[in-house]
């Protein structure tokens, strides 16, 4: 019994689901495009901020006093 209930809510859930889905494509691909747009951004900041903390400096070795 408790997994025909289990079986059947899983479709239900699906099938509402995919209803809700079909209804909002526009909504999704917009959010889908935007979140790209936003990747892209982040990832020129990322590579921007990289070059921007590489490190020119030269190694300090300590001189020993003998």
């Amino acid at each position: 019994m408790i997994i025909t209930i289990s079986i059947t809510s899983f479709i239900v859930g699906f099938v509402f689901g995919a209803l809700v889905t079909r209804n909002n494509v526009d909504e999704v691909n917009k959010i889908v495009e935007d979140a790209q747009d936003l990747a892209e951004k982040a990832q020129a900041e990322l590579a921007e901020y990289k070059a921007k903390q590489k490190k020119t400096t030269k190694s300090r070795a300590k001189k020993t006093v003998k």
